[in-house]
C-alpha cells in the first residue's frame, strides 16, 4: 500500500513487554526516520511495569503510532498481531529495547525498491549494553542460516514474505523465532541483501529473554526444535551445516586465545597469580 499513491508505506512493528525506559528510545528513533511514509504499530504483550505503561499511554497520542494490547504470548505472536494491524507493504520489526539510525528505512527501502527479486534488506548492527562492537551480519542463504542466525531481527522485508512464510512461529516463544523466520524464508526462495553500514542497534541487558535462554539446556532444546522443523534442509546440507558450526566454534576459540594473550590481560593474570602465591605464603605454617 502506498500512503500517497507513489511512495510505499513502511510499517515499523514493535512488540513490547516491560521494556521500561528503553522503549522511549525505540519509539523516538522509529518515528524520526528520514523516510516520511511510515507508521509505527506497537503491540503491548501484557506489560505490567509502570514506566512501560506510562510510555505506551503517551504513545497513543502520536499521530503515526497505534498501540494494541494482548495477554502475554511472546514476541512471535505479538509481531504477528502487529503485522495483521499494519497497513504497509514493507515491514520493519524493532524490539522495544533496540533502536534505529534515522537513515535505516530510506537506505534499506532503496535496496528493495531497486530489485523486485529481493525480499529482505538488512544492515550491520551496533552492539550496545552488555556487549560492544559491530555485528557484521552474514549472507541470506539456506546453508548459512542452517549454521547460525546471520541476520538481525530488525530487517526490512516485503509483507508478501511474511504471508508466504506464514508469520513468526509462536512455538519459539523463548527465542529463535527470527532465526526460524529467516530460514523459512530462504528455504522458500526469498533472497536478501546487506547494506554494509551500522544502521540498527541491538541492546543486550542484564535480565530478559536472551539471558534466560542462556541457562543450561534451554538453547540446546531450542536448537533441537529448529532442526526438527527444518530437518529436510539440514539433512540435504548436513556436511556444510556441520562444517559451518565447527568453524564457528574454532573461530570463537581463536578469539579467546588471542584475548588471553593480549598484554594487559597477561599482566593481570600474572598479578593475580602472584597475589595468590603471596597469600599462600602468608598463611603457610
Amino acid at each position: 500500500m502506498a500512503s500517497n499513491g507513489s511512495r510505499p508505506l513502511v510499517s515499523v512493528v514493535i512488540p513490547v513487554f516491560n521494556a521500561g525506559r528503553y522503549l522511549r528510545t525505540a519509539l523516538r528513533t522509529a518515528t524520526s526516520q528520514n523516510y516520511p511514509e511510515l507508521e509505527v504499530v506497537v503491540v503491548d504483550d501484557g506489560s505490567t511495569e509502570r514506566t512501560t505503561l506510562s510510555i505506551l499511554q503517551r504513545a497513543t497520542q502520536q499521530r503515526a503510532v497505534t498501540v494494541h494490547r494482548t495477554p502475554n504470548r511472546g514476541p512471535a505472536a505479538a509481531r504477528n498481531l502487529a503485522i495483521e494491524h499494519a497497513r504497509g507493504s514493507y515491514i520493519l520489526p524493532l524490539d522495544a529495547d533496540d533502536y534505529l539510525d534515522p537513515r535505516y528505512v530510506e537506505k534499506t527501502l532503496a535496496v528493495l525498491e531497486r530489485d523486485p527479486q529481493l525480499g529482505v534488506a538488512y544492515t550491520w548492527v551496533g552492539l550496545v549494553g552488555r556487549h560492544h562492537g559491530v555485528w557484521r551480519t552474514g549472507g541470506f542463504s539456506v546453508v548459512e542460516l542452517l549454521t547460525r542466525n546471520t541476520v538481525h531481527v530488525t530487517s526490512l522485508y516485503r509483507r508478501a514474505l511474511w504471508a508466504d512464510v506464514g508469520g513468526y512461529d509462536p512455538g519459539f516463544a523463548e527465542a529463535f523465532e527470527d532465526w526460524d523466520f529467516w530460514l523459512s524464508a530462504a528455504r522458500r526462495g526469498w533472497r536478501g541483501q546487506c547494506v554494509p553500514e551500522v544502521l540498527a542497534y541491538y541492546r543486550r541487558l542484564h535480565v530478559g529473554r536472551e539471558v534466560a535462554t542462556r541457562r543450561s539446556g534451554i538453547r540446546a532444546s531450542l536448537l533441537r526444535r529448529l532442526i526438527a522443523k527444518h530437518r529436510e534442509a539440514y539433512e540435504l546440507a548436513l556436511e556444510d551445516a556441520l562444517a559451518g558450526m565447527h568453524e564457528r566454534v574454532e573461530t570463537a576459540g581463536n578469539v579467546l586465545e588471542h584475548f588471553y594473550h593480549f598484554p594487559p590481560i597477561r599482566a593481570a593474570r600474572w598479578l593475580r597469580e602472584r597475589l595468590w602465591q603471596l597469600r599462600q605464603g602468608r598463611h603457610a605454617p
